[in-house]
């Protein structure tokens, strides 16, 4: 018996020559779904209409969307990265974002009473310029001369309405008074510093006779002086912001690599995010503070951040690097002997174990133990090039990572499967622009054509192309008949012969009766194509109907 059946059907492996290709994996597989084992078309891409902050339009620039909350989304033109309070049931329902007015842009928050105006307010409070002078009232006391005077010193913090307190201001020799016990001490504060800050109050602390810096009273933010009155035993706590500095902004005299980029939220509520080739991280359940000894430097410009199990990847423009730790204070870095650079921000995807990205040599897994080239088998390092390595876009579904790539002048989109397999690899004939992961509703949501859909939850079914391997027989032979069993034939499905590369017959497919195929030639290589929009069970090529009955 002579000829073909195929009763599974596979995915895609272009590294491999189409005639060593396993008996049901594909030339060609575009918008198939094979998860099933046989032949199906995904649904098509359900449109979708959601309530976009600032009335943002949806349009084919749109680079970043993010779901608030079920009534509310925020949409971009640009490469914005948004990571939800790290606190738990945080009244405010904060979120924080970097990327906005890209390399000048600063780090940013917003919370749930202002997200709907698109208002943000600088992530961090600044550290206050010195106090403008500190002034003693006249000794009253009558035996002032025979008591030792205190030297004290005084700083202040700016406190923002969220109780979020930056670092102190620079505690130097203006600043130091020697005082009788009769004696008050008023401040004249610094002009508060220009920029989008949502400041509450200052926050004043005065040295005991320890010389440890203890709070004194919160001052109003638009209050120019203050008189303190308080005694010693009625000073509080001890100053606690010794670290809280602000993350990397816009002030580019002070952070050369500007602002802070691609914040990702790790373990124990640290938040992360790069500058240049620095890693910083905030105190852990405060992401308004960055202190800069928990800075780390890499070799290379960084492109991204990804949580993982127990730290962080960092992906750089050369050698990857490892974060390990859970705590911001005593956090380790050790970078990987590997040439498997990230050649585009976007396309990292947390896959929830591991994380994958784009690398020059095709997709990479990272996971805390090392790196894989995952598409080894599946590409050449020629043929993942052509897909633009440095355009891709991707996004997790159902275990899955769904890529974009638009280069060379095309623009489509892919479906690769970690897990391996024969149905590891096939095409997308769309390309979306941004996208976002909805774990609640378990939805992927694309930016397609310049609008919202939710992909493969539409009502029909998409059409595909599926082409099988090369069937190499070992005679020249002449198949006659052919047989395509669906459940349904409306719509009808196609189905294409080709023989040594020249297509020999089309067909139309209205039930599962045996058609005939063309005679007069013979060939040695043979090539099965079926499109169409209805599951296909199997496929059979034979040289009679005979055999096809057998």
């Amino acid at each position: 018996m002579t000829g073909f059946k195929l009763q599974t059907f596979g995915g895609k492996a272009p590294k491999v020559f189409a005639r060593l290709l396993p008996e049901d994996m594909a030339q060609t597989a575009t918008n198939c779904r094979l998860d099933s084992g046989r032949l199906e078309p995904w649904k098509d891409n359900l449109s979708s209409s959601q309530s976009f902050v600032a009335s943002y339009a949806i349009s084919g620039a749109t680079k970043t969307i993010f779901k608030y909350n079920d009534s509310v989304w925020m949409g971009s033109d640009e490469e914005i990265d948004i990571v939800r309070s790290p606190i738990a049931e945080d009244p405010h329902e904060r979120i924080y974002v970097t990327g906005i007015g890209g390399s000048s842009g600063y780090p940013r928050m917003t919370t749930g009473t202002i997200v709907g105006n698109s208002t943000y307010y600088r992530l961090g409070m600044p550290k206050p310029e010195d106090l403008t002078s500190v002034t003693l009232s006249p000794v009253n006391s009558a035996n002032a001369d025979e008591e030792v005077p205190q030297s004290v010193s005084y700083v202040f913090t700016y406190v923002s309405y969220y109780g979020e307190e930056g670092v102190n201001c620079d505690a130097e020799g203006a600043q130091v008074v020697d005082k009788h016990t009769d004696q008050t001490v008023t401040l004249d504060f610094p002009p508060n510093p220009s920029g989008n800050y949502r400041f509450l109050y200052k926050r004043v602390y005065r040295t005991d006779a320890g010389g440890s810096y203890r709070f004194v009273q919160n001052v109003p933010i638009a209050q120019d002086t203050f008189t303190d009155t308080v005694s010693d035993l009625n000073l509080r706590e001890e100053i606690p912001t010794v670290t809280n500095d602000a993350p990397a902004d816009d002030a580019t005299a002070d952070h050369k690599d500007g602002p802070l980029l691609g914040l990702v939220a790790m373990p124990n509520g640290i938040l992360a995010g790069f500058s240049g080739q620095t890693v910083s991280f905030s105190e852990a359940f405060q992401p308004h503070a960055f202190p800069d000894e928990y800075k780390l430097t890499v070799k290379s410009d960084i492109v991204a951040l990804s949580p993982l199990n127990t730290g962080l990847l960092v992906l750089t423009k050369g050698k990857p690097a490892i974060v390990q730790g859970l705590d911001p204070s005593s956090m380790s870095m050790m970078e990987i002997d590997s040439s498997l650079s990230c050649m585009s921000k976007r396309s990292v995807v947390d896959m929830g174990e591991f994380t994958i990205y784009s690398s020059p040599d095709g997709l990479v897994m990272a996971t805390d133990s090392g790196l894989k080239l995952i598409t080894e088998q599946t590409f050449t390092r020629d043929q993942w090039q052509a897909f633009g390595p440095s355009s891709i876009k991707g996004y997790l579904w159902e275990g899955q990572y769904i890529g974009f790539y638009s280069h060379g002048g095309v623009s489509k989109g892919f479906i690769f499967d970690p897990r391996g397999g024969k149905n590891g690899y096939t095409d997308l004939d769309f390309y979306a622009t941004a996208g976002y992961n909805d774990l609640e509703d378990d939805s992927l949501y694309l930016v397609v054509g310049g609008a919202l859909v939710k992909f493969a939850e539409g009502s029909t079914l998409q059409s595909f192309v599926w082409r099988g391997k090369k069937f190499y027989t070992p005679r020249p032979i002449n198949p006659a008949v052919a047989k395509v069993e669906c459940d349904s034939y409306s719509p009808n499905p196609t189905f294409k012969l080709y023989a040594d590369g020249e297509l020999k017959h089309t067909q139309t497919v209205t039930n599962s009766n045996t058609f005939r195929l063309p005679s007069g030639y013979k060939a040695n290589e043979f090539e099965i194509e079926l499109s169409g929009s209805v599951p296909i069970n199997e496929v059979c090529v034979y040289e009679s109907s005979e055999e096809i009955g057998a």
